[in-house]
């Protein structure tokens, strides 16, 4: 049974009595002088991080900004092919994890931010949200083909991914985030939804069966790859250290 270690009483008695014995060192003027004169001369100004709101805006905002130019390249064919509700549907969904992930990513890159949402439970939200809602929105067809037709969706929803996760990247290094891989997953989780939102607007096998498991495959791949590459990046830093 493990045990808590309790300071010794005495030792620290007794390093107490000798701190108080031992004469605090006196500095000269000069060199009082010269030391603040050293550490004026290398401090810096440092730019003031906005608002966990403004930054929400921000990111929801490039995020629109980049998805629409993304969107306006690749095409709308498999957007045409829905119906009224299941666009408006699927939008909505959309939005929502746009909305969750800014609000979570901001929060990340704030030391002491109330988060209100962990962020391991906004990627899990949002993935039952959207499988969910692509199980009651769209039908279920054969499976003719299944991966013929999937796999260059998993493909290309992660290469929108990639760019779109190194862009986020930039956009929040100036913060400090506590858990590398709770900020690292929430990279990939909007990193992914704009693969996602892509694939949405451009694919045209709008299927529930195709969409659960290659759309919702690209959001897996991105947030399981950005945790990974992260903490294998934060191991190699701490041995690099320890040499």
């Amino acid at each position: 049974m493990a045990e808590l270690q309790l300071p010794d009483t005495k030792m620290n008695e007794k390093i107490d009595r000798l701190l108080e014995q031992a004469p605090a060192p006196e500095l000269s003027p000069d060199l009082l002088r010269k030391i603040s004169g050293t550490l004026a001369a290398s401090l810096q100004p440092v730019k003031r991080m906005p608002s966990a709101r403004v930054q929400v805006v921000q990111f929801a905002s490039i995020f629109l900004v980049f998805a629409a130019a993304l969107i306006a390249t690749m095409g709308v064919t498999g957007f045409r092919t829905l119906q009224a509700w299941q666009a408006l549907g699927i939008v909505a969904i959309l939005a929502v994890g746009v909305s969750l992930f800014s609000v979570v990513l901001a929060w990340q890159i704030r030391p002491g931010s109330l988060q209100k949402i962990p962020a391991r439970l906004s990627w899990a939200c949002f993935g039952v949200g959207f499988l969910t809602g692509a199980a009651l929105l769209f039908p279920w067809r054969g499976t003719e083909a299944f991966v013929s037709r999937g796999w260059p969706c998993l493909v290309t929803g992660s290469a929108v991914a990639i760019p779109g996760g190194i862009l986020f990247w930039l956009l929040t290094r100036r913060g400090v985030p506590l858990s590398v891989g709770a900020f690292a997953g929430t990279l990939g989780a909007i990193a992914g939804l704009l693969g996602l939102t892509v694939l949405q607007f451009r694919c045209i096998y709008q299927d529930a069966t195709h969409l659960l498991v290659w759309h919702g495959g690209v959001l897996v791949l991105s947030i399981t790859t950005a945790v990974l590459v992260a903490l294998a990046i934060e191991r190699n830093g701490k041995g690099q250290r320890s040499k």
